[in-house]
């Protein structure tokens, strides 16, 4: 700076002139500009929409927390539920209305190829920094550009060790002529033909036809044993606790309700693993609410927020901040927050190809319009 002043003032005069007159004109407009840019207000932010619609598993977000949301900014949620993962994505593809959705991990990979979920703003959704590093940044979504990590568990298997003993271990062992007509299982296509595979010694996820016939026919053969339950706890757990069902396939949420109210239900996690099943939060591309939508997402990720939803409805979340806000039972339990071991031993749902995706939803359906009683 020094060698410019010194460098100015060996020019003739009128160039000095010149020169300082120049500089006290820039100091001008800088000093107007920078009156300007304190006077300027910051830009307004778009005014929230009236209404939310929420695509989500039923009962799955309480409505306590969708309440508190109303109260603090005055939207109204529309809560739409749906009882199956493969339901919600039909639903989004035929083009349903919905401002955000809870969806399985497993379609949001393909959802975002088809341009059906939108982008996120995180200027708008700063409480994103409490999630777990180990949860971002994941191969279905790069970026997390279009879901937000939510819950997460374990698919388990909740025994009455009153009515049907302690030998259940394996997949294998649900046909068993012992638990015939004792069985409840949800309409969670993956889970159940998955399932199905390992009782079979095949892989998880297998895409190959002469299995996934082999597990078919397994299938068949197991629905006389089967009662077809709701996904919705307050549905399920009963026919347990009531005797109807000795074995229910299920999540941490059912056997919290199920071993408060009897001791005797275990939660089972057969030898073979079982599948990991994880949820998150999507805008939809044909949402008119953007804005708002992503403000509801930070709501949801506030520590309290979070805290409250687990406290209620005792599934894992991988927000880091909430963990301190989390009752000390439910944070230190094993079946809502499972050790290294068993989610080294799960199986996790991912994507299958688009032939993988006919050659399981024709499975799925031929198991669910077969009647044993029509059978031959």
């Amino acid at each position: 700076m020094q060698n410019e002043i010194a460098q100015t003032w060996t020019l003739p005069r009128s160039e000095r002139l010149a020169v300082a007159t120049w500089a006290r004109l820039s100091l001008v407009v800088s000093m107007l500009l920078a009156a300007c840019d304190q006077s300027a207000p910051p830009p307004a932010s778009p005014p929230l929409a009236r209404e939310l619609a929420l695509h989500s598993f039923s009962e799955d977000t309480p409505q306590s927390i969708l309440d508190v949301f109303t109260r603090e900014f005055g939207v109204k949620i529309k809560y739409l539920p749906y009882q199956s993962p493969e339901e919600s994505n039909e639903n989004i593809r035929k083009g349903h209305h919905y401002d955000v959705a809870l969806i399985e991990n497993q379609f949001i990979s393909s959802l975002s190829k088809d341009g059906l979920l939108a982008e996120f703003d995180f200027a708008n959704i700063p409480n994103f920094k409490n999630i777990s590093a180990n949860f971002r940044d994941l191969a279905f979504d790069p970026g997390n550009r279009h879901s937000i990590p939510w819950s997460y568990g374990t698919t388990g298997l909740l025994l009455r060790t009153d009515l049907a003993g302690h030998a259940l271990n394996h997949w294998a062992d649900l046909w068993d002529p012992r638990y015939a007509g004792k069985i409840g299982l949800r309409a969670q296509p993956r889970e159940i033909i998955g399932m199905t595979l390992l009782s079979l010694g095949y892989a998880f996820d297998s895409e190959n036809p002469q299995e996934l016939d082999a597990a078919l026919q397994r299938l068949l053969a197991l629905k006389p044993s089967v009662v077809l339950l709701d996904i919705e706890a307050s549905n399920a757990v009963p026919k347990l606790l009531d005797g109807e069902i000795a074995i229910l396939h299920g999540y941490a949420e059912d056997y919290q309700l199920a071993h408060e109210a009897n001791p005797a239900v275990a939660y089972v996690l057969p030898q073979e693993g079982t599948a990991l099943w994880g949820d998150s939060y999507v805008i939809l591309a044909n949402s008119p609410h953007k804005h708002t939508a992503e403000v509801f997402l930070n709501f949801l990720l506030r520590p309290d927020i979070t805290a409250q939803e687990i406290n209620e409805k005792k599934y894992a979340h991988p927000n880091d901040a909430a963990l301190l806000l989390i009752e000390p039972k439910i944070r230190d339990d094993p079946v809502i927050y499972p050790p290294n071991r068993d989610l080294q031993n799960g199986h996790l749902i991912l994507p299958l190809s688009p032939a993988g995706e006919k050659l399981y939803a024709n499975i799925w359906a031929r198991f669910m319009a077969f009647d044993p009683k029509a059978a031959p």
